[in-house]
């Protein structure tokens, strides 16, 4: 007896340190579902040893038509994806639902999806599909999985989307699937279900606030009535967290480095920090996230001049749900006002003034901070801090983690299509071995042709792109399929400028561009009085008169790049620029004393 409860807690032991391994547990969801869809197996294991249980011997129904029924069938080619859940799936030429009896309470919905030819004949670049919940939310809409598998950057066509929601008591989740074209059809590898906690993102946590809304003086209140899509989950300064190492809820969470537009910048890490989670749950974010971070380094000249600043490529016109992480640990962040910095979202100021040490209470605790950006009428999202220069003893500002959720808009989440990939090009290769000596020799002769052509081709691009990276603009140029630039603009400005003012700090500045505040009338345009509280406590702003031509634009982009590298106790000084949209606005330093001009 002795020696079997020796074996019994040695097996116990082992079994708390493979699971402190492989999942950093910090919530037990109610709901653990993962559904390998098309799988006649009862279970099959993931490489991540997660079980998946196969649909046809599910105790989750399946409802279909009477006369068309859907059909499973598996993938005629792994292409380096997983097995499970990607090699085999449900496909339909006609409606069909998944409906699973869960607890009530917000859930994960995780949708898996491997655009392939299929044993059966079926190939998956053909289907277009919408997929709903219930009679609330559509998530897809004229889906295609293969131009958004076509329009990753990965080498992998397989993929995953992620949808948040919340399930009413009494009530069932029924995913349903429905081809978008009598000619269409519908499919889907893998279905997951995962409970999360109420605080975790439809209620505030500890004592965190509700979020904020851009641009306004109020909160949100309630959106547990909505559906969310996880656009992008980031740890930023730091590597990928696999689902396994996430706090229960089995959360991917991948490095910000392909979205990161800043030119400055330093990855602050601390392992060994002990972090106190006494403002929000451990399971809000794994401690790999609060342990890494981007900072602006120590050079504060270099930090006056820029921003940490990212640029995520988003759906246009929905509102946005942005979560921004939050911990100080780089040991001399300690007090009260050693860093406060701004932060601006969509090219808007989303907070004034903030200092994670304030809003934590010390150093070593993680915090968050949510925003809603309402509307946003282009196809990115920007993130930038800088450092409050007049209120802060380090000129520096930091950020640790980013979660981005789209937010349902009357019930839809369903964004567009990416475009359609390229049909790939004819071969130029003989396809049979009878082919005459002529036509091997005007193949090989075309072959050299077009390989030539690409070389020469490859070189003038390397020199394009040489120019325009030396050209780039710091603050707008964001790492984005989108060839559309900040708001429309298509000036280059130089990389090492003065401040940057978004549209609406201006508008504020200027009481609206009052009329009582202009001080002066140009060529140029109005030159207005102003102040944006005490960081510039006396400004002049000159804005460009409206429907200048091509010339007043080479005018305020000269006087940027001349001033901006000028500094001269007998010449005005440039503080900023401000160029959303089509606007073209200078702000320098207020002469108390009147121009030259003046006393002449």
């Amino acid at each position: 007896m002795k020696r079997l409860l020796v074996v019994f807690i040695t097996s116990l032991i082992y079994f708390l340190f493979f699971l402190h391994d492989h999942i950093a547990v910090g919530f037990i969801p109610a709901d653990n579902i993962t559904l390998n869809c098309g799988s006649q197996e009862k279970y099959s294991t993931a490489q991540d040893d997660r079980p998946w249980m196969g649909d046809e011997s599910s105790k989750f129904a399946l409802i279909q038509g009477r006369n068309t029924k859907s059909y499973a069938s598996r993938a005629v080619s792994q292409n380096s994806v997983e097995e499970v859940p990607y090699m085999t799936a449900r496909i339909s030429h006609s409606e069909f639902t998944y409906s699973f009896s869960v607890t009530p309470g917000p859930k994960f919905v995780r949708l898996y999806f491997y655009p392939t030819l299929y044993q059966d004949g079926s190939d998956t670049s053909k289907a277009f599909f919408t997929v709903t919940v219930g009679n609330s939310f559509t998530l897809l809409r004229n889906f295609s999985a293969y131009f958004v598998a076509k329009h990753m950057d990965t080498n992998v066509d397989s993929f995953m989307r992620e949808f948040s929601l919340v399930v009413e008591e009494n009530q069932r989740l029924n995913i349903t699937f429905i081809p978008f074209s009598p000619n269409s059809y519908a499919f889907i590898n893998g279905i997951e279900i995962v409970s999360m906690p109420t605080a975790l993102y439809f209620e505030p946590a500890g004592d965190m606030d509700r979020p904020s809304v851009v641009g306004e003086t109020y909160q949100l209140n309630d959106f547990t009535h909505s559906a969310l899509e996880t656009m992008y989950r980031l740890n930023v300064g730091g590597s990928t967290i696999s689902p396994m190492q996430d706090t229960g809820m089995y959360r991917q969470w991948s490095p910000d480095d392909p979205y990161w537009t800043s030119i400055v910048g330093v990855v602050p890490c601390n392992t060994s920090k002990q972090l106190n989670y006494t403002k929000i749950p451990n399971y809000t974010a794994p401690e790999n996230v609060y342990r890494t971070a981007k900072s602006m380094g120590n050079d504060s000249t270099a930090n006056r001049l820029y921003n940490l600043s990212w640029g995520l490529p988003v759906d246009s016109g929905f509102n946005y749900l942005v979560r921004l992480h939050f911990c100080e640990f780089e040991g001399v962040m300690t007090e009260i006002n050693d860093r406060r910095f701004r932060i601006y979202l969509d090219n808007q100021t989303a907070e004034r003034t903030f200092d994670v040490i304030e809003l934590s209470g010390g150093d070593g605790i993680p915090v968050y901070r949510d925003y809603v950006v309402n509307h946003i009428n282009q196809d990115y999202l920007s993130i930038e801090l800088h450092p409050r220069e007049a209120v802060t003893r380090y000129i520096n500002s930091i950020l640790n983690g980013v979660e981005v959720f789209k937010m349902s808009n009357n019930g839809n989440l369903a964004g567009p299509n990416p475009p359609a990939p390229p049909e790939p090009g004819p071969s130029l290769v003989p396809t049979t071995e009878k082919s005459n000596s002529k036509k091997a020799l005007l193949t090989i002769a075309l072959g050299s042709g077009v390989a030539g052509f690409l070389v020469l081709l490859s070189m003038v691009c390397c020199v394009v792109l040489l120019r325009l990276r030396k050209e780039k603009r710091h603050h707008s140029s964001y790492k984005r399929k989108s060839s559309k630039s900040t708001r429309g603009s298509s000036r280059r400005l130089p990389e090492q400028l003065c401040h940057r003012f978004s549209f609406s700090e201006i508008k504020s500045a200027t009481n609206n561009f009052n009329q009582a505040l202009v001080i002066g009338r140009g060529g140029f345009g109005n030159v207005y009085r102003g102040h944006i509280d005490d960081e510039f406590p006396e400004i002049a702003i000159k804005r460009l008169s409206k429907g200048r031509s091509s010339q007043g634009e080479r005018e305020f982009e000269a006087e940027i790049k001349l001033l901006s590298q000028l500094r001269h106790v007998h010449l005005v000084s440039l503080v900023g620029y401000c160029d959303d949209g089509h606007e073209m606005i200078l702000v320098y330093d207020y002469m108390a004393n009147g121009t030259l001009r003046d006393h002449l």
